[in-house]
């Protein structure tokens, strides 16, 4: 699969290094750290326009604050599968600039109104980044997928699973007004004095 990465953080990176080795065609978006972290797992480069375009799946992966900045540099986005790893963090991490009544990826809707929108959080860059996701009793973590169209779910969710991570069908894109939340308490648990490497789990039972 083509997958074009708007972000070249540190999750962007992660991201993209996993989806490699996963067999899947890396594009990077942006500008000096797009060339470097390009560079680093043999990908492609360019400005978020370039990655949009190559992408079967575009990922968005910029702080909160630069999404409209990013998503005007990406152009035209009718008719792709956007999946929004977003959370409306503040810049401090003390909290979240928005919640309950509307998401980060319903945001990310309103700005690229033709585009099938799924929001899905990602475990921690560093635990993507290590390719190992399993915690305490071998289990991987679980990542929540929101969205309104279940092509583009279905497709987010075999790149989570791609991750070796649990991707959970956590219902239309406004159940990210829930997920996001639920994840900002992991950020909140992992950076309160000593950091450390947490995840969410959904254990079920059936029958």
């Amino acid at each position: 699969m083509r997958v074009g990465i708007i972000g070249a953080g540190r999750l962007g990176r992660a991201l993209g290094k996993r989806f490699s080795e996963a067999g899947h065609q890396i594009a990077f978006g942006g500008g000096v750290s797009a060339v470097d972290a390009a560079n680093e797992i043999g990908a492609e480069a360019g400005s978020n326009r370039d990655a949009a375009r190559f992408g079967e799946v575009v990922v968005l992966t910029v702080p909160f604050a630069t999404i409209e900045e990013a998503l005007a540099d990406a152009g035209s986005l009718d008719g792709k599968i956007v999946w929004s790893c977003v959370n409306a963090l503040k810049p401090d991490f003390s909290g979240l600039v928005v919640g309950f009544e509307t998401s980060a990826a319903e945001e990310v809707a309103k700005l690229a109104p033709g585009a099938q929108i799924v929001a899905a959080i990602p475990p921690f860059a560093e635990a993507i980044a290590s390719g190992n996701l399993h915690y305490e009793g071998d289990l991987p973590p679980t990542v929540f997928v929101c969205g309104d169209d279940e092509g583009a779910k279905s497709t987010v969710t075999q790149l989570v699973t791609d991750l070796g991570a649990q991707a959970v069908d956590a219902g239309p894109l406004a159940a990210a007004r829930l997920v996001e939340p639920a994840i900002m308490l992991i950020v909140s648990i992992a950076y309160a004095g000593l950091p450390r490497d947490v995840c969410l789990r959904l254990l079920e039972r059936t029958g």
